[in-house]
C-alpha cells in the first residue's frame, strides 16, 4: 500500500465486502466505521475514558504532590448532615483541597466537539491540542507552585522578576550537574510523548460509542452552565471545572492593577512619619531587630505543634524571667506568605506594606539617595550606627550590595566573607550556624563602636527545607572548626519527616535566640524578634498570614507599654487573630521608645496600617491610632 493511500472497506450491492485503495485526504483523519455501533465499544471507550481522566489528573498532579498538607489523590466528600445541594457543590463545583478528580473546561469542551463534529478531525488539530495541553500543564504547574509556596494565585507582573532573578541566582550558586540538565530535558521530552500518545485515544480517528458521546455532551453542557452561574469563580483553583481562559483574564487583570499601584508608588511623595527632627532620645539603648525565617503562626494551628510550642515557650519564658528579661508578644499580619522575606522586613522597617516584588524594586530604585523616613533613618538621626548582617554564603555582585546598603541606609553591612567562618555550613545557602553568625556579629559591632547601634538581620537556619540543622553549643566559638559538611536534605521525603524538620528548625531558632538574649552584656538592650512569614509546604491558606512578634527587654515598663496595642505577656500568644501588622512596627516602636527614653515632648502618632502616603489629589492614606 502506498504511503498516501489507505484501505477502505465498502459493502458491495451483492452483500459481499471488498477492499479498495483510496488516496488519503488532508481534510480529515478518517471517515471509516460509519456503520451502526453499539452504545458502548468497551475496549476503545475504556481507553478513551482512561486517557481522558489521566490527561486531567496530570494537570493537577503537581499541586497535589507539592501541597502535602491538603492534597489528596481523590476528593474526600463531606456527606453526613449535608443537603443534596451541598453534596453536589462538593462533587461537581467547588472543593477547597486539591485532588486529581478535576477538569479543565476548555479540554472538556474541545474533546466533546471533536467527538460530535467530524470536520474538526485533522491531524494538525490534534497536534495543536498537544501543544495547547503542554501550555496548560506548565500554567497549572506555575499556579500550584504559587499557591503552595506563597499562598497567592499567579500574577505574571508580580512573579516574573522574582522567577527570573531567582532562577539566575540558582544557576549561579547551585551545583547544577550535566546529569540534572539531561534528566530535566528527558523528563520534558517523555512527558510530551506521553501527552501525544494519550491524545490519540481522546481524539480518535473513528467515532466513539453513542453513550460516550452523550456523556461528553453532558459534561460540556455542565461546563456551559457553570460558565453562566459561576463565571466569577472559574479562575479559582478550588473549582472542579476550572477555565484557563478565566485564569489568564484574571492574571492579566491583576497584573495591570499591580502595575498601576507600582506606578503610583514611583510618583508618590515619601510618607510622613510625624517625628522627623521633632523628638529627641535622652537615653539610647542598643536595638536588635531579628527576623526569624519561616517562624509562623501555624505553630498554634496544629495540635501537635501547639502542645510542643506551649511547652517550649513556657520553658524559655522561665529562663528569660530568671535573668530579669521581660517579654511582650502578639500575632502580626505579615505582607507575604511562604517566601519574600525582603518584603516582610522592609514593611516593618519602613512602616509601609510592601506586598509585591515590583513594589519593592520600585522603592529600591526610588530611594537610592535616601529620603525615606524608615526606622533606621530615625535612629541614625538620634546618633545610632546602623549595622546589618547577611550570613548567606551565596553572594551578590558588589554593585547590588551597594544598592541595598544605600536603600536601607546601612553604615556597616557584615557579609559572609566578614565572618571568618571555616566550619560546616547548613541548609539554604548554605550558611553558618545562626548561633555563630549572630554572636560573631555582635562581638564585631561592640568592638567597633561605644555608641548606640541598631542591629538588623534575618536568620538562615530555619529557611526551607529546614534540614540539616546545627546543634546549639555552650560556646559559639566551638562552631568555627573545620569539619565535613552535613548532607543536604532531599525533597523526596515523607511529609511527616518534613513537618518534623520544620519543628526542629523552629525549636533551634527559639532556643538559640533566647541564648543570644541571655548572653547580651548591655542590660539596656531591646530585642525585637519577628517571624517573616508562614512556612511553605507545612501550612495551609486558611492558617492565615500572621506570625509571632516579640518585644524583649529588661525594662519592664517599656515592655508593658506594648500591652495597650494588643500585645500579651510572655512568648506565647493564644489569641487566634492577629492584633498587629508588620507595617505598624516603625511608628509604634518609635512612639514607645520616645515614651520610655525621650525628653518628655509630645509623642508621635502610631499608624497601625503604616505611615500615611501622600496621594495626588486625595490627601493621605492611613490614619493614626
Amino acid at each position: 500500500m502506498g504511503k498516501f493511500e489507505r484501505a477502505v472497506t465498502v459493502q458491495s450491492p451483492e452483500g459481499g465486502a471488498e477492499t479498495s485503495r483510496a488516496p488519503s485526504t488532508s481534510r480529515g483523519i478518517s471517515r471509516s466505521n460509519r456503520g451502526a455501533v453499539s452504545p458502548w465499544r468497551f475496549s476503545s471507550d475504556l481507553s478513551f475514558w482512561f486517557s481522558f481522566f489521566v490527561l486531567h489528573a496530570l494537570l493537577f498532579l503537581p499541586v497535589v504532590l507539592m501541597d502535602r498538607e491538603d492534597g489528596a489523590l481523590l476528593p474526600v466528600l463531606q456527606v453526613a448532615g449535608r443537603s443534596l445541594d451541598q453534596i453536589w457543590m462538593q462533587l461537581a463545583v467547588w472543593r477547597r483541597e486539591p485532588d486529581l478528580l478535576r477538569f479543565n473546561s476548555e479540554i472538556v469542551v474541545f474533546i466533546a466537539l471533536w467527538a460530535v463534529f467530524r470536520p474538526l478531525r485533522h491531524l494538525w488539530v490534534r497536534r495543536l491540542f498537544v501543544f495547547a495541553y503542554l501550555f496548560l500543564f506548565f500554567y497549572y504547574l506555575y499556579e500550584g507552585a504559587s499557591l503552595t509556596f506563597f499562598s497567592v494565585e499567579p500574577v505574571f507582573y508580580t512573579q516574573l522578576r522574582m522567577a527570573t532573578e531567582g532562577f539566575s541566582f540558582f544557576l549561579q550558586n547551585a551545583r547544577v550537574t550535566a546529569a540534572f540538565v539531561v534528566g530535566t530535558v528527558l523528563l520534558i521530552v517523555c512527558g510530551a510523548a506521553l501527552v501525544a500518545r494519550l491524545a490519540r485515544f481522546v481524539l480518535p480517528e473513528e467515532n466513539r460509542g453513542t453513550a460516550t458521546r452523550v456523556a461528553l455532551v453532558l459534561l460540556a453542557l455542565l461546563v456551559a452552565v457553570q460558565a453562566v452561574w459561576h463565571s466569577d469563580l472559574l479562575a479559582r483553583p478550588e473549582m472542579v471545572f476550572s477555565s484557563i481562559s478565566a485564569k489568564l483574564v484574571r492574571n492579566i487583570g491583576d497584573s495591570r492593577r499591580i502595575y498601576q499601584e507600582v506606578r503610583r508608588t514611583e510618583t508618590a511623595q515619601a510618607p510622613s512619619a510625624g517625628d522627623s527632627g521633632r523628638f529627641r532620645l535622652v537615653e539610647r539603648p542598643p536595638v536588635y531587630i531579628i527576623f526569624s525565617e519561616s517562624y509562623g503562626s501555624v505553630l498554634y494551628k496544629r495540635n501537635d505543634w501547639r502542645a510542643r510550642y506551649k511547652e517550649l515557650a513556657e520553658r524559655l519564658d522561665r529562663k528569660l524571667a530568671e535573668s530579669g528579661w521581660h517579654v511582650a508578644s502578639a500575632l502580626s499580619l505579615a505582607p507575604t506568605w511562604g517566601g519574600g522575606s525582603w518584603m516582610s522586613y522592609t514593611s516593618a522597617l519602613f512602616g509601609l506594606r510592601v506586598s509585591s516584588d515590583p513594589q519593592y524594586y520600585a522603592l529600591l530604585d526610588k530611594y537610592q539617595a535616601g529620603g525615606y523616613p524608615d526606622l533606621g533613618n530615625f535612629l541614625k538621626g538620634q546618633g545610632y550606627r546602623y549595622y546589618r548582617l547577611t550570613a548567606l554564603s551565596m553572594g551578590l555582585p558588589e554593585a547590588q550590595w551597594k544598592k541595598y546598603a544605600s536603600f536601607y541606609g546601612v553604615d556597616r553591612w557584615l557579609q559572609y566573607e566578614d565572618l571568618a567562618f571555616v566550619g560546616p555550613e547548613y541548609g539554604w545557602g548554605p550558611a553558618p550556624p545562626d548561633q555563630y553568625s549572630l554572636n560573631f556579629a555582635r562581638e564585631t559591632v561592640r568592638s567597633e563602636t561605644d555608641g548606640p547601634y541598631l542591629f538588623f538581620t534575618i536568620t538562615q537556619n530555619s529557611h526551607y527545607p529546614w534540614a540539616p540543622q546545627p546543634v546549639l553549643v555552650e560556646s559559639w566559638r566551638q562552631l568555627n572548626r573545620p569539619g565535613p559538611a552535613p548532607p543536604p536534605s532531599s525533597e523526596l521525603i515523607e511529609h511527616v519527616e518534613r513537618r518534623q524538620n520544620y519543628w526542629n528548625a523552629i525549636e533551634y531558632q527559639l532556643e538559640m535566640l533566647t541564648d543570644f538574649v541571655l548572653s547580651e552584656p548591655n542590660e539596656q538592650a531591646i530585642f525585637v524578634l519577628v517571624g517573616d512569614h508562614q512556612p511553605p509546604r507545612v501550612s495551609r491558606r486558611e492558617d492565615g498570614w500572621d506570625t509571632p512578634f516579640h518585644i524583649i527587654a529588661k525594662d519592664a515598663r517599656f515592655v508593658a507599654s506594648f500591652m495597650e496595642y494588643g500585645f500579651t505577656s510572655g512568648l506565647a500568644v493564644w489569641e487566634p487573630e492577629p492584633t498587629f501588622r508588620h507595617e505598624g512596627l516603625r511608628s509604634l516602636f518609635v512612639r514607645q521608645l520616645l515614651a520610655a527614653y525621650g525628653d518628655g515632648a509630645q509623642l508621635p502618632p502610631y499608624f497601625p496600617e503604616g505611615l500615611p502616603v501622600p496621594q495626588a489629589g486625595s490627601g493621605t492614606e492611613s490614619a493614626p491610632h
